[in-house]
């Protein structure tokens, strides 16, 4: 049965999904022709996944499933809304809404809701990006008190509170935004991505420990826990570009979005952001001053 929808080239329509009771829009995601069969038949929300190329059930690893209540279609056909209840909290974060976040006058992000689970129960420490990325920033707290100015740049750097670094933020988030639109290049675009985003977090955990900010602050493991890529490479690369010219100084706010979006950019170029880290962490676990923070 042909239904009143105009499928695009790509045969992927965007789709908002509302709490049927509360009105609240949950998250956008995307559907094609078999998501949206899938959906019907079921009466349990499905989309297609675009970094996959697979069908997505929502809910399908939590339980948090989405129960149809009712599907309608924009006055151009190019898009849909469908109206659900929601079981459990839609968000991986552990939230009621995807958009649990208000940006601020300053460009910073507040949480405006209570968060409804902890993810790691739920999914399993968040897939490892807990763990990770504590590790990660930890060891960077370590070695900002440990004295090895004679063999570390970074630990000179964490020991000088009058230093900043934002300008080699934004270099590397120029050097990434080139290696999306492939104006800069090294090897090759997935390497060279893996390299610049690693850089970025780099200098982004050096900046946020010389200002006194910490894990807690930020919460790095929420920040680059993205599953799929919202945007293609060559969008990634204007955002993070206007990102690299907005940057003045650094807030936890500010890190956090940082981080999120090289995280998301990484993604349009099928990169599990959490390699980021471990790109970082296996730098730091060749350095001997290291040895005895991997020790413990």
């Amino acid at each position: 049965m042909s239904l009143p929808i105009s499928w695009p080239a790509d045969g992927l329509i965007p789709v908002a999904i509302q709490d049927d009771e509360t009105r609240a829009v949950l998250m956008i995601g995307f559907m094609n022709q078999e998501a949206l069969d899938a959906t019907r038949a079921t009466g349990e929300v499905h989309f297609w996944s675009r970094s996959r190329s697979e069908l997505w059930h929502k809910g399908s690893s939590s339980g948090h499933i989405q129960r149809v209540r009712s599907i309608a279609v924009n006055c151009e056909q190019t898009s849909l809304l469908i109206r659900v209840l929601q079981v459990g909290a839609v968000c991986h974060d552990g939230y009621s809404t995807c958009y649990y976040r208000e940006l601020l006058p300053d460009g910073s992000l507040e949480v405006t809701q209570d968060r409804l689970f902890d993810p790691r129960d739920v999914y399993g420490d968040g897939n490892g990006i807990h763990a990770l990325t504590t590790l990660w920033w930890s060891a960077y707290a370590w070695l900002q008190d440990q004295n090895v100015v004679a063999d570390s740049r970074t630990s000179v750097l964490l020991h000088d509170p009058n230093t900043s670094v934002i300008d080699r933020i934004q270099d590397e988030l120029r050097e990434l935004a080139g290696v999306l639109d492939k104006t800069h290049f090294h090897s090759n675009q997935n390497d060279d991505a893996l390299l610049e985003s690693s850089q970025c977090a780099y200098w982004i955990v050096i900046e946020c420990l010389l200002r006194g900010i910490s894990f807690s602050d930020i919460l790095p493991d929420r920040a680059l826990d993205v599953v799929e890529a919202t945007v293609d490479p060559f969008t990634a690369s204007r955002i993070l570009r206007v990102e690299a010219e907005a940057l003045q100084s650094m807030t936890p706010g500010v890190a956090s979005h940082l981080l999120r979006m090289i995280a998301e950019a990484v993604r349009t170029v099928d990169i599990d952001p959490r390699e980021i880290i471990e790109r970082d962490l296996e730098q730091l676990k060749s350095r001997d001053y290291f040895s005895a923070y991997f020790a413990r």
